[in-house]
């Protein structure tokens, strides 16, 4: 399923960010080093996010429960499709070159 609105609240995100609850998986770490970036460009990209960048809210494809918000955005002059999910932390699920 997907939606054209945000599932979750993207300053929700951000705070938690800010207080060290979030996790970021090997994919999306795996993504970053394949563009040269490392954790602090991940977290510094989810931070500049705006509600501006959101592209669209799907759900999982292991769970249709389970609600996951993708961003585009360009930073350091890279196009980015970023994938973040909230939980008791934030959960970044996809880091790459869209």
């Amino acid at each position: 399923m997907e939606k054209r609105r945000p599932h979750y609240n993207l300053s929700t995100i951000q705070d938690f960010i800010k207080e060290k609850k979030y996790f970021i998986t090997g994919s999306a770490y795996t993504g970053a080093l394949a563009l040269s970036f490392d954790e602090d460009d991940i977290l510094n990209a989810a931070m500049s996010l705006t509600h501006k960048n959101f592209y669209k809210s799907m759900t999982s494809y292991k769970n249709h429960k389970i609600w996951q918000d993708v961003y585009h955005l360009t930073y350091k002059d890279v196009k980015l499709y970023i994938k973040l999910q909230l939980t008791d932390k934030a959960v970044v699920i996809s880091f790459k070159k869209k």
